[in-house]
């Protein structure tokens, strides 16, 4: 049974349960800001200085070594300082990082929920006139030697997509969310689930603004492009956070971060590659707004398993 200081430490006020360790002072998030922003806009900027630009071309080639590199450093910012502020302790560093698998539910849901998500969001943007269908894959089948139909589209590109995509994005998503899931949101949930959640939406957004800039996601518009990115990043986070608290595992993070990767590097660009990148596509206020309704649905079940879990415990306790 916990004592009253500790159930006060674990507690935000909003009647969030939090552990007591992860209300820990502001210095580690702002030298895990300082350090993740600066190194990856540096590298952005020697990137932009070399030529680099997204705007001339919607299918551009991007090296993966730097790409790994740059997914990775808010990943090894957060190791770095999370083994300074527990000594270095790798067991200790591993669990405040929610270094853990988890259950294997999130990982199937994962596999089936997402591509379901941007299948609807691609048809709602299709629907309100935001984007242009290409039946006959002309931008696919510029790029193949092979020519494909709408046939391998859904029997085999689809299916590869949801079962091989995610483990072939891994090791990039984990790099970021180690950082995201792993290290901030736990430390930034003192101030609540809402501000939590605000907070490192933006962050995720943000950082990928010098890439906007130069044309990435939001071709022809690189400062309403960011703002949307912020949005766009705030409302999916919405589903990966709750995903993430639910499990306590920053690999479920990861996973559901890269079947996003893999379906909007999927079939999707190919069959809709007309879009206005702001309202619809994979980035555009439609698929905010879809996220996040997917995101609040995903909190609601959570809430209820959570109350059905203290309902559980509570018949435990009384029948010892």
């Amino acid at each position: 049974m916990s004592t009253p200081a500790e159930s006060k430490a674990r507690d935000n006020g909003n009647g969030d349960k939090k552990p007591a360790e992860n209300r820990t002072g502001a210095a580690p998030v702002l030298w895990f800001l300082a350090l993740v922003f600066t190194a990856t806009w540096g590298v952005y900027l020697l990137q932009i200085r070399g030529g680099l630009r997204f705007d001339t071309d919607q299918f551009a080639h991007t090296p993966a070594g730097w790409l790994l590199l740059v997914t990775w450093i808010p990943g090894l910012a957060a190791l770095l300082i999370t083994a300074v502020t527990e000594k270095g302790s790798p067991g200790r560093v591993a669990d405040r990082l929610l270094l853990r698998p988890g259950t294997a539910g999130p990982y199937f849901l994962t596999v089936l929920l997402v591509p379901l998500v941007y299948g609807i969001i691609h048809g709602a943007s299709w629907l309100a006139g935001f984007s242009q269908a290409d039946p006959a894959l002309g931008a696919l089948n510029a790029f193949s030697d092979d020519p494909q139909d709408l046939t391998s589209l859904f029997t085999v590109m689809l299916p590869a997509s949801m079962l091989l995509g995610p483990l072939l994005q891994f090791v990039y998503a984990l790099g970021e969310e180690l950082g995201w899931r792993g290290f901030l949101l736990p430390r930034l949930m003192g101030l609540g689930k809402v501000p939590a959640y605000v907070i490192l939406g933006v962050v995720w957004g943000l950082w990928h603004a010098p890439l906007i800039l130069v044309g990435f996601n939001y071709p022809g518009h690189p400062v309403s492009g960011v703002i949307m990115m912020c949005v766009a990043t705030s409302a999916l986070g919405v589903f990966i956070n709750e995903m993430t608290l639910r499990s306590r595992s920053v690999l479920v993070a990861a996973f559901i971060h890269a079947a996003v990767n893999a379906q909007v590097q999927g079939i999707w660009m190919w069959l809709f590659p007309e879009t206005n990148p702001l309202l619809g596509g994979s980035f555009g206020l439609t698929a905010a707004l879809i996220w996040l309704a997917v995101g609040l649905l995903c909190a609601r079940a959570v809430t209820r398993l959570e109350a059905r879990d203290r309902e559980y415990a509570r018949y435990d306790t009384a029948a010892r």
